[in-house]
């Protein structure tokens, strides 16, 4: 039988057996940080940075967000989500959407999800480790090259595409944390320090304490896509 199809057969049985009495009441609720496919990459007092990867036909634990968290979706896949007491409800899951859960506006939230496919679900997010508190913060700046897909009072992100060969001068007005979309290779030019190189790959992120002002260039052969998420 093929894998995808096999797959997809192992899925539907799986949530089969979900829907039988007390399964779903049985289940041990975590932390969204310590549920076994959202792994912490990087912690400290700014960000819980989670790498999330589900294969193809897994279930993951009932896990609960508590905490502000920004994300990017690093694939597209078929997910079917269930809401702690729901029933699940597909969910399509687009690369390159960055969103933005506000528990303040949307309460704690518990759920769990099982990947139809095809391949492995993979996104970052970013616990925001600090409390939030009531100052009004400036709006993330325009900038020539970069689009902005998430602008609050908490966190800013610009998605940044780059052709091979072009370049893009950027200032991150704050920490921030670069993720890749996909592979490649690009250098950065930092005021007052020596040009870096970095190598790419999908899902792959570098975090930065303090303000920065770069130029990054696309030194590969192919389009790169970053997401840099600014903190405030």
């Amino acid at each position: 039988m093929h894998g995808s199809v096999a797959n997809r057969l192992i899925a539907a049985a799986l949530l089969a057996a979900l829907s039988l009495p007390g399964l779903a009441e049985d289940e041990t609720v975590v932390p969204a940080h310590q549920e076994p496919r959202h792994v912490p990459k990087l912690v400290n007092e700014w960000v819980r940075i989670i790498d999330v990867a589900i294969p193809e036909g897994e279930l993951t634990r009932y896990h609960r967000h508590t905490i502000d968290y920004p994300y990017v979706f690093v694939t597209s896949v078929t997910l079917e989500n269930q809401v702690y007491g729901q029933e699940p409800k597909e969910a399509q899951m687009k690369r390159g959407l960055i969103g933005y859960y506000d528990i303040a506006k949307q309460g704690a939230y518990t759920h769990r999800f099982i990947n139809r496919g095809p391949g492995v679900f993979r996104a970052i997010g970013i616990e925001l480790m600090k409390p939030p508190d009531n100052a009004m913060k400036p709006a993330l700046p325009a900038q020539e090259g970069a689009e902005i897909a998430l602008d609050n009072n908490r966190v800013g992100a610009y998605r940044i595409k780059l052709a091979p060969g072009a370049s893009i001068a950027l200032t991150l007005p704050g920490p921030s944390i670069r993720v890749a979309m996909g592979t490649g290779r690009v250098a950065d030019r930092i005021e007052g320090a020596s040009e870096a190189t970095s190598d790419l790959a999908p899902a792959r992120f570098q975090f930065r304490d303090a303000a920065v002002t770069t130029t990054i260039t696309n030194q590969g052969s192919d389009e790169v896509e970053l997401v840099e998420f600014v903190l405030k």
